[in-house]
């Protein structure tokens, strides 16, 4: 893993923003050099009191072909990603957000979100996520 980001509610300023935006997008270039399209993506989730113990995605073509959640009673909308384009996308307005606290970790070689955690300091419900598996072969993919 690489590039652990962490940044809170504190005015850090501008630098450390735009440091922690260049990992993210390193990070997301990294994953789109790699062009894989046909993935399985196993990760857990915790999104307030909603623990999903495990969460496997399929992934055909960049889109979603299944996903299949252990407890198997947890809502699709309750899920706070489905591709690893979407981990990005549920991330990247973390950055510079005054209320909320986050981490992120990307994997070193294939630059897919690893971990990623958020705190609020409204309303909304706090936000982790552990990426388990990662399996990239379009043979793998069932």
């Amino acid at each position: 893993m690489i590039g652990g980001l962490a940044v809170g509610a504190c005015d850090f300023g501008f630098d450390v923003e735009n440091q922690v935006r260049d990992q993210l997008e390193e990070a997301r270039q990294r994953w789109q050099e790699e062009a894989i399209q046909d993935y399985q993506f196993v990760y857990t989730q915790q999104r307030g009191d909603v623990i999903v113990d495990t969460a496997e995605v399929f992934v055909r073509a960049g889109t979603v072909d299944s996903i299949a959640t252990s407890p198997a009673d947890v809502p699709e909308e309750e899920l706070l990603v489905g591709t690893v384009e979407s981990f990005f996308d549920l991330i990247e307005p973390r950055i510079g957000e005054e209320d909320s606290q986050f981490g992120a970790n990307f994997d070193e070689d294939q630059g897919f979100p690893t971990e990623y955690n958020a705190g609020f300091q409204d309303d909304r419900r706090d936000q982790d996520i552990i990426t388990i598996e990662f399996v990239d072969s379009v043979e793998d993919v069932q």
